[in-house]
């Protein structure tokens, strides 16, 4: 049943191609078809049918060739699916919007991805040529036809006549090589290059075309031009050390190096420089791909033909080069090749490489030995497989150089001649700087290579020619500055100034100075008392400061009339703010009163009470007991005691979210601030900067969550208990802990459930209050292994106790 099945899908696939010739204009005999006449949905359209029936194109190939289809249209057929196979995946993952004929040719020829991935960036020589997408050795099937390209059966030729006589033939060359012209016959061109075939053909064409033979000026003159149009398809057999070997279907017009990067390459382990082309049995071409990369040479990479086979045997020796050279990695070397070939593989060497003397490793006997090349007098050294060169880095040393840094102007290295003292250094290094300390330079020198010794100088005696020193090679001359040798001296500004800072201590600076380049006062600043904190020595160890206090002109006028106080290294001003000054703090109160916004504190002891009564008082649906004051807090101060919070909230069964507030509700007592007609008690606080008065509206339920049946917004009843709105929630869960249920009012205070003996005394509710009923904390139990381990340590202590008692 499955056969019939199957056979009938392919009766409908053929017949399926012959309805696409008919409505394209051509034979309905598959013998005649064009692929290039059919549209990309078309054929991805009948591949669909063939993926759905189960085929592969191997067996799709076979098929059609059944049918007649001439091998080079069925060349065609397997290039437009797998170019739109490629398309289409490239598309879906980009998500782009354009033609499925926008194919990327750097792609589609070779592997098709599904093969084992290598490492990448491997050191092989010329292994990742054939791993790199940006490179494409697909046939170009659009340049002129090579002269020495040797037709075959189905390859297809246009002949083209103009002149006194005009005509075209679109030919294929049969199976039995020849192609034929009607009143001609056949004309057997098989085996033969493209160059002799125009020749044959024009010659047979003056059988039909005399002209063809007269000369340029005659006027029945008839020219001919005879070119490839489409290529044949060649099998080849690519086998041995390649990464996908098998039998791959290729243009004609393809070479060795086409067919290499088609199966992925060599591998690892295989042979790049004898690459073997056999054909009719026998050994053809060999192809050396290291030439091909490094000289850019073609020998041995000829055109395909059909059913030759490509070899790619196992490498024979395999050097490593390490170090200075231009290229690092492996390379493969023939029999008889010398250094000097490795040396034109890898390119040559760095500039920093140590020619002299290359160090090769060689395994010898079991172990490992090291052999020194002289490469001057060495180039012929053979190299033997598994050996690894290794070129070493010149070393950091100068044969003439001394170097000059410190309070000069052009510091660095210069030569050393004969002679060189060090005046003449400094006279080249632009002479000294106005800052350099002339009682002491420093000259540290290398003795063989190693040691190393200072002696020092006079600078001033130096440039006052009264002494010199004779420099010598690795001389490091140091001409200190002043400021280098003096500890830092800085001046410093605070207080009532607009940008208090620290800077470098300059001479001749007084305070008005001072004051002007760090911004000028402060509003509220008062200039009359200014105090200028300065060190003096008291004769021992410390350093202790005096005060000192100063007035200036608000204004920062120079005063002639008055003798400049200049400032010391290390003195700092403190710029004082005038007696009762204060910027003004702003509270605000919202909610239930007649005038809710901002209010400016008008004295320091300003409290709720005050605020109340400037806001015209409490408006009728005022909740006076849900009344909170919100107060933000100081963040350097209170920075402890948010790390404090967020420890105890991490451990809240109820899993709070945890932050660093930066404001808290603070629970008050309006009614007790509101007694006596409003005279001040401890319940009325004093407000501070940024506070908050919100006097909500009456409430009228009670919210319980936690560890309870259903989470409810209850109805407030002054009647009922805290266990009564349990109730109303579906009562306590399993995991409830009774005993810690506790009530957050409205206006923030907490009251929690007390216990005295065996009696219960749960909180009042109130409107809008919230009760939380906390959650048990799960404690794990201990497995098996931890009782066994703990029954073991307790027979082990009680056997040591009893023997220490006996």
């Amino acid at each position: 049943m499955r056969r019939f099945l199957i056979g009938f899908a392919l009766v409908l696939f053929v017949f399926s191609f012959q309805n696409i010739s008919a409505q394209i204009g051509v034979d309905k005999n598959l013998s005649t078809i064009n692929i290039d006449d059919l549209s990309d949905n078309q054929v991805l359209s009948y591949w669909s049918k063939a993926k759905e029936e189960g085929y592969s194109i191997p067996q799709l190939e076979m098929i059609l060739s059944s049918k007649g289809m001439p091998s080079n249209q069925i060349s065609k057929l397997k290039r437009r699916i797998q170019e739109l196979k490629y398309s289409n995946s490239e598309n879906e993952n980009k998500g782009s919007n354009e033609s499925s004929n926008t194919i990327n040719t750097l792609e589609k020829f070779g592997l098709e991805g599904g093969e084992k991935k290598v490492a990448e960036n491997n050191l092989l020589f010329g292994y990742d040529f054939f791993k790199n997408p940006k490179i494409s050795f697909t046939p170009n099937l659009n340049l002129a036809t090579p002269d020495n390209y040797q037709l075959g059966p189905g390859d297809e030729i246009l002949i083209d006549v103009w002149g006194a006589a005009e005509n075209n033939y679109n030919l294929t060359i049969d199976k039995a090589g020849s192609i034929r012209i009607k009143n001609i016959g056949p004309i057997y061109v098989s085996g033969l290059t493209i160059k002799k075939a125009k020749s044959k053909i024009k010659s047979y064409l003056k059988r039909i075309y005399s002209g063809i033979g007269a000369s340029n000026s005659s006027y029945n003159k008839v020219y001919a031009e005879i070119a490839l149009t489409s290529a044949r398809t060649v099998q080849v057999n690519i086998i041995g050390e390649v990464s996908v070997p098998g039998t791959y279907s290729l243009s004609s017009l393809s070479t060795v190096l086409n067919a290499l990067y088609a199966s992925g390459g060599p591998t690892l382990n295989g042979t790049f420089r004898t690459i073997k082309i056999v054909r009719n049995g026998d050994l053809f071409k060999e192809f050396d791909i290291y030439k091909y990369l490094i000289n850019g040479s073609e020998e041995g990479n000829v055109f395909l033909r059909d059913q030759d086979v490509i070899i790619v045997q196992p490498y024979i020796s395999k050097v490593r080069v390490d170090g200075e050279v231009k290229r690092p990695g492996f390379y493969e070397l023939k029999k008889g090749e010398s250094i000097g070939d490795l040396i034109r593989f890898f390119g040559g060497f760095t500039s920093q490489a140590y020619k002299e003397r290359l160090l090769v490793e060689r395994v010898y006997n079991g172990q490992k030995k090291v052999n020194e090349i002289d490469l001057k007098n060495n180039t012929d050294f053979l190299l033997k497989d598994g050996d690894r060169l290794n070129i070493n880095q010149i070393i950091d040393r100068y044969e003439n150089r001394v170097s000059i840094e410190g309070a000069i102007y052009r510091p660095g290295n210069y030569e050393i001649t004969e002679g060189l003292t060090l005046r003449a250094l400094i006279e080249k290094a632009g002479g000294l700087k106005d800052n350099a300390f002339l009682e002491r330079g420093l000259v540290y020198r290398t003795f063989d290579d190693v040691k190393k010794e200072t002696f020092p100088f006079s600078t001033k005696d130096i440039i006052n020619k009264q002494t010199d020193v004779i420099l010598k090679r690795e001389d490091r001359v140091i001409i200190f500055n002043k400021e280098s040798l003096e500890s830092k001296k800085t001046l410093s500004i605070d207080g009532a100034v607009n940008n208090p800072q620290t800077i470098d201590f300059v001479d001749k600076m007084n305070i008005e100075d001072f004051i002007a380049i760090s911004g000028g006062f402060k509003e509220g600043a008062d200039p009359e008392t200014i105090d200028v904190s300065r060190r003096t020595p008291n004769g021992g160890f410390q350093v202790i400061s005096k005060s000192i206090n100063k007035s200036i002109s608000n204004d920062l006028v120079i005063d002639k009339n008055n003798s400049v106080f200049y400032l010391k290294p290390f003195d700092i001003v403190s710029i004082r703010y005038k007696k009762g000054f204060t910027i003004q703090k702003n509270v605000s109160i919202e909610g239930e009163v007649t005038h809710p916004g901002n209010y400016s504190i008008t004295n320091k002891n300003e409290r709720i009470s005050d605020l109340i009564l400037r806001a015209g008082g409490l408006s009728p649906h005022a909740y006076i007991k849900g009344a909170t004051l919100v107060r933000k807090t100081n963040k350097s101060v209170d920075e402890n005691q948010i790390k404090r919070f967020n420890e105890v909230n991490s451990k809240d069964s109820l899993n709070i979210k945890k932050e660093n507030r930066l404001e808290f509700n603070i629970g008050i007592s309006l009614e007790e601030i509101l007694k006596n007609k409003g005279k001040k008690s401890k319940y009325d606080l004093i407000l501070n900067e940024g506070d908050k008065l919100i006097i909500p509206t009456l409430k009228q339920t009670v919210h319980v969550k936690g560890e309870v049946l259903a989470e409810a917004i209850v109805r407030y009843d002054k009647n009922a208990s805290l266990n009564d709105y349990i109730s109303s929630s579906g009562g306590f869960s399993e995991n409830a802990i009774k005993r810690k249920t506790y009530v957050i009012y409205a206006n923030g205070e907490v009251n929690t459930t007390k216990t005295f003996l065996f009696f219960k005394n749960y909180p009042k509710i109130e409107p809008g209050s919230i009760v939380i009923v906390p959650r048990k904390i799960e404690k794990k139990r201990a497995s098996t292994q931890e009782i066994i381990g703990i029954t073991s340590g307790l027979a082990t202590l009680g056997v040591l106790i009893s023997t220490l008692v006996k």
